[in-house]
């Protein structure tokens, strides 16, 4: 309060000589429609006090966007001293250090209409500061010179003077007591003159989708006011998404909500939510999280009454939210979330309208449940379908390899619908299905097939590959014959990765198969000094000795790889040591 009263006594001081002029006769009512201003910023600590008017009988207050950045809270306190919370901001302008904010308010306020733009060159304007008292002060000029900002909205010279800091944000009125706009300090610093920007241009801002993310709101911690269009207040909840934890976004999803009450999206939006982050709202509000999932079934039962003519699809989403849930966590035994849940609800959406999309769900569930002839038998009804996928011939290879008796051919020939669905643009799981084609195909010793499958690989992967990938292809070149293949592709491991003792060994391997013995005993030494007891490398050692027809030498390998643990060298020993 004693703030306010200095705020008062330096306005008065600044208007004093006006005082000395009557006042028309609509300057005691209509001045109710200034306001202080109180921003606050962590803690609770003030952190700006200003002026602002009421622009609407609901409570919509022009002030500086100054006042407000960096506020936590904001509150007004009109000329009676009632002081309302500021619940939201509107629009702003930084540039132009304005803004829009809404209080709220309990009951109409009064408010300053309006004035007609633009304004004439020499018109009488007012320039009314926050009072209490009758006959307070006020400043008396006339419009010197008339812009605009944009439009017909006007930013308006006044023989005003700007004799305080207190006179930034007073509203400047016509002669009939309409608002034109907000008083602000001339850029040079002449204290002779001050500006007023309109009025009607800083109540046409509005926060559009993409401004949430933009700084001059992100700078201001007040809730932000949806976009009046609910296609760009859509854009506006998809983009937040990302920038807030679970308990923000959920405060975010309520207040959309009860924005646009008939939205279904936004309905079904906040059912996943409640489901998906049910642990994070519990470990923040300190309630039991089967009390976020319970709200999660009811946004949905909600949501049946929103949605005429989409049930299926919104029973369809709840049971895929129920199997998400049910699928991270097995243990939960909250009614009404589980495997056999999920796959009831989506029963009765099935029941309702055939869609590929619910037949690829079911897939899902039943292949979580282990029932995979019939997640197998889900997954071709998709493939046969519009929206066939790499995805779903993925996962029915995926079905149809739990099946016995399935032939490794088979499930090779889905992979290939896979791959080749992929196109020449894979998305990022693609490579993945290709490693697996690979893995099917040194089960049935197609190596050359399988090599080529790397070089494929390789492709998609731009080339972005890590030493692992060289000693994979080498060992099939290996396996397939190709001993100058694999020998430059374990090369290539070994000078990305010089210290893994495991490529030194594959290449002494290499060497052996080539004959090249001398070469095999460097590698093998090599690998020796990184990890002396490597046991295979003295096993492999002995083998070049034993070639070179050095069984002393080779026996005294071989028995320290048996000291070492190596389980292949005892037929090597009775071969060659007895």
């Amino acid at each position: 309060m004693k703030r306010i009263f200095l705020f008062m006594m330096m306005s008065c001081t600044v208007f004093a000589l006006a005082a000395q002029k009557k006042a028309p006769k609509w300057m005691q009512k209509q001045r109710r429609a200034v306001v202080t201003i109180t921003t606050y910023g962590k803690e609770n600590k003030t952190l700006h006090t200003g002026t602002g008017f009421f622009v609407t009988e609901t409570g919509e207050v022009l002030s500086s966007y100054t006042l407000f950045k960096g506020a936590e809270k904001a509150t007004v306190t009109d000329t009676e001293g009632n002081t309302y919370p500021v619940v939201s901001v509107m629009g702003a302008s930084d540039l132009y250090d304005v803004i829009r904010v809404q209080a709220n308010v309990p009951k109409k306020v009064p408010f300053f209409t309006l004035a007609s733009e633009p304004q004439a060159v020499g018109a009488v304007v007012y320039g009314v500061p926050y009072a209490t008292e009758k006959n307070a002060p006020f400043a008396e000029g006339t419009v010197s010179e008339a812009g605009t900002v944009t439009g017909t909205y006007g930013y308006y010279k006044t023989t005003i003077p700007f004799s305080s800091s207190q006179s930034a944000n007073l509203p400047v009125l016509t002669a009939e007591g309409q608002v034109i706009g907000l008083m602000q300090e001339d850029a040079g610093g002449d204290k002779s003159v001050s500006y007023a920007i309109s009025a009607g241009y800083i109540r046409s801002l509005n926060i559009a989708s993409l401004d949430m993310l933009n700084k001059t709101y992100t700078d201001i911690h007040i809730r932000k006011a949806w976009p009046p269009d609910e296609e760009q207040a859509q854009v506006a909840l998809f983009l937040i998404a990302n920038a807030q934890d679970a308990p923000t976004y959920l405060e975010t999803l309520n207040d959309y909500i009860a924005t646009f009450p008939n939205s279904l999206d936004a309905r079904l939006n906040r059912a996943s939510h409640y489901a998906y982050n049910c642990v994070q709202l519990a470990e923040a509000t300190g309630k039991p999280a089967a009390g976020f999932l319970d709200l999660s079934l009811k946004d949905y039962d909600d949501a049946m009454k929103l949605g005429s003519g989409e049930e299926s699809d919104i029973i369809y989403a709840k049971a895929k939210v129920i199997f998400g849930v049910a699928s991270q966590d097995t243990t939960l035994a909250q009614s009404g979330w589980s495997l056999t849940e999920a796959m009831k609800t989506l029963r009765s959406a099935i029941e309702l309208k055939e869609q590929p999309l619910y037949r690829q769900l079911e897939g899902d569930i039943y292949f979580a449940m282990g029932i995979y002839n019939l997640a197998y038998d889900s997954y071709a009804q998709v493939n046969e379908s519009e929206i066939a996928s790499p995805a779903s011939f993925y996962w029915a290879a995926k079905a149809k390899e739990q099946i016995q008796g399935t032939n490794i051919s088979d499930l090779i020939a889905l992979l290939d619908s896979a791959i080749v669905r992929a196109g020449s643009n894979p998305a990022p799981e693609t490579p993945a299905y290709l490693l697996e084609r690979i893995d099917y195909k040194l089960k049935l010793s197609l190596f050359a097939e399988a090599v080529a499958d790397y070089g494929l690989y390789y492709d998609m992967m731009r080339g972005n590959v890590d030493d692992s990938f060289y000693y994979y292809r080498q060992d099939a070149k290996f396996r397939g014959g190709d001993m100058p293949g694999a020998l430059e592709d374990i090369q290539i491991a070994i000078q990305m990765n010089p210290q893994q003792p495991n490529y030194l060994a594959e290449e002494a391997k290499i060497h052996i198969r080539m004959e090249k013995y001398d070469e095999a005993i460097n590698s093998l030494d090599k690998a020796i000094a990184i990890v002396p007891d490597f046991a295979s490398c003295y096993r492999l050692k002995g083998i070049c000795f034993i070639r070179r027809d050095n069984k002393a030498e080779a026996c005294t390998l071989f028995q320290k790889a048996k000291e070492l643990g190596d389980p292949l060298v005892d037929r090597l020993i009775r071969e060659h040591c007895q």
